[in-house]
């Protein structure tokens, strides 16, 4: 896709590149209409199936309401250069994503405190609206310039009733550092205890500001997630206390039944295994703004996801 910088599409004005994804990029842009800052996700592929995945994002986003989920401005086609482009406007979020944050350091224990609820908040919410995201990870994690979390991006998840078989070819499964175990078992059968690993890997990494496993290739990762237990948190960063360990080695769980039983659940006790009995926040520091067992099965790997 050629850069959009300078172009309008509807109203808006977009200024710069903010930020890159498979399906879509993200400019910084301009609302004139009520003179703000805005975020602006641009389709970028030909290709009809992903087309109709980014309409059924948009409107699944529009249909959720929660303060730490990324709220959506409008959504539109704009007919620029002889293409139709088609978009979704969303508030420009200063804080860039919780990805960019790790990278500076690992998160403190207030901090992750305070980052694990927000995002618990948001997961056990579309939960409860029968959603599965599927792509829970650090740069679906947005911060706002006070350091407030929003999930971001729901251009996988699935109802629980179109979530439950993942056996369609072509199905994305989401990103492979992340993925739960289960998905890469003969039924494949996903529910929110999947999005409960993901999450577990996220806290992982925002303590220890690594991955809980690493390898050349996708496959080998498949084989970790399913059989391998993630190196000892303490192992990394031995300042944190035995307490914290166990929570997140609970989320890492290989079997679903034995992860804790929602989101709120696993922040609550990483809260209070982390000292804040009371539920006292450190806010994020949000960084300046940047531009943003069973043989697994065949897979190959696009824009860092799995697709079956």
């Amino acid at each position: 896709m050629a850069g959009m910088e300078g172009k309008n599409l509807g109203r808006y004005t977009l200024s710069r590149l903010a930020g890159r994804g498979g399906m879509a990029d993200v400019y910084e842009g301009y609302d004139p209409k009520f003179q703000r800052k805005v975020a602006v996700k641009v389709f970028k592929r030909e290709d009809e199936e992903m087309l109709q995945r980014f309409i059924r994002e948009a409107r699944l986003m529009g249909s959720l309401s929660n303060d730490h989920l990324v709220p959506i401005y409008d959504t539109g086609t704009s007919l620029v250069d002889s293409v139709t482009w088609y978009y979704i406007v969303m508030p420009f979020m200063e804080g860039g994503t919780l990805r960019a944050r790790i990278r500076r350091s690992p998160l403190s224990l207030p901090e992750a405190c305070r980052a694990i609820s927000d995002i618990a908040s948001a997961l056990d919410y579309i939960h409860s609206q029968g959603i599965i995201h599927r792509d829970i990870k650090a740069s679906n994690v947005l911060l706002d310039s006070q350091g407030k979390c929003y999930l971001a991006d729901f251009g996988i998840a699935r109802t629980t009733t179109d979530a439950t078989q993942l056996t369609t070819t072509g199905n994305v499964l989401g990103t492979v550092e992340y993925v739960a175990p289960e998905l890469f078992e003969v039924d494949r059968k996903a529910d929110a205890r999947s999005d409960l690993y993901s999450l577990g890997v996220l806290l992982y990494e925002m303590v220890t500001g690594r991955l809980p496993f690493y390898a050349e290739n996708p496959i080998a990762l498949v084989t970790m997630h399913m059989n391998k237990r993630p190196p000892s948190p303490r192992s990394i960063a031995p300042q944190l206390s035995p307490a914290v360990e166990r929570v997140i080695m609970k989320a890492l769980e290989k079997k679903p039944e034995q992860r804790y039983g929602s989101a709120t659940e696993l922040a609550n006790a990483f809260c209070r295994a982390a000292g804040n009995k009371n539920g006292s926040r450190q806010d994020l520091v949000a960084p300046p703004a940047t531009v943003v067992a069973s043989p697994a099965p065949a897979l190959h790997v696009a824009q860092d996801q799995l697709v079956l």
